[in-house]
This record gives structure tokens, C-alpha cells and sequence, in this order.
């Protein structure tokens, strides 16, 4: 059985109760000033477990205040999903300036993780 890892991310960063960032599984066409997209990006599945790689996106007004987000806020919640059932563990594989060269342009940092999930 496969489990959307997509959703259960952006769900916990919706419900961080120290951000006011909405998570989004697609760039919205309305754009907000910041907000973060969760997208997989590869990763295995196996028979009893799944191992997605997840690039979370960071957007902000400034390269500044991007990477403050990202780091100061987003990463800490990441590094707490393994808190929920049935994520077993959490590694990040790199934190990256990531600009969206547009139209129009925008600043943004990446953050990639694999996660280790019970599918059983």
C-alpha cells in the first residue's frame, strides 16, 4: 500500500503552530509573498516500506528572507516528522538557494529529504 508522504508533509506544515506559512502541493496560480510547495522527486518503494525523496520549496520576497524561512522555520518542522506514525525517519540531503528563474522571478531555497515510512 502506498502512502501520500506528499500530503501528510504539507499537512504538517500547515499545522505548525509557530509559522503562518501554507504548504501547497502545486504552485498556486494566485501566488502568495511566501508560501512552500512539497513535491516528490524520487525515492523506492518497497514491499512493507516506503522511502520518498521530497524537495520542499521555500518562497519568499528576498534570497534573505527565503533562506531565514527555510532554515529557521521549515527545516526544524521537517526534522519533527518522524513524531508521526508511520514515518520512521528523516534525513536531509541538502538545503540549496533554488531561485525560480519565472516569469516573473522569484527567490526560493530547497530543501531535499528522504523519509522512512512504514506502508503496513
Amino acid at each position: 500500500m502506498s502512502l501520500d508522504l506528499e500530503t501528510t508533509v504539507k499537512q504538517w506544515i500547515d499545522a505548525d503552530p509557530e509559522s503562518d506559512l501554507t504548504a501547497y502541493l502545486e504552485v498556486p496560480a494566485d501566488r502568495p509573498q511566501r508560501f512552500v510547495t512539497i513535491e516528490r522527486v524520487g525515492g523506492s518503494e518497497l514491499e512493507y516500506s516506503s522511502h520518498p525523496i521530497l524537495a520542499i520549496r521555500v518562497w519568499a520576497e528576498s534570497r534573505w528572507q527565503a533562506a531565514q524561512l527555510a532554515t529557521g522555520q521549515v527545516l526544524p518542522r521537517l526534522l519533527d516528522l518522524d513524531l508521526l506514525d508511520p514515518i520512521a525517519a528523516v534525513g536531509v540531503e541538502s538545503v540549496i538557494d533554488f531561485p525560480d528563474p519565472g516569469p516573473p522571478p522569484q527567490p526560493r531555497y530547497q530543501i531535499t529529504i528522504q523519509l522512512d515510512a512504514a506502508t503496513q
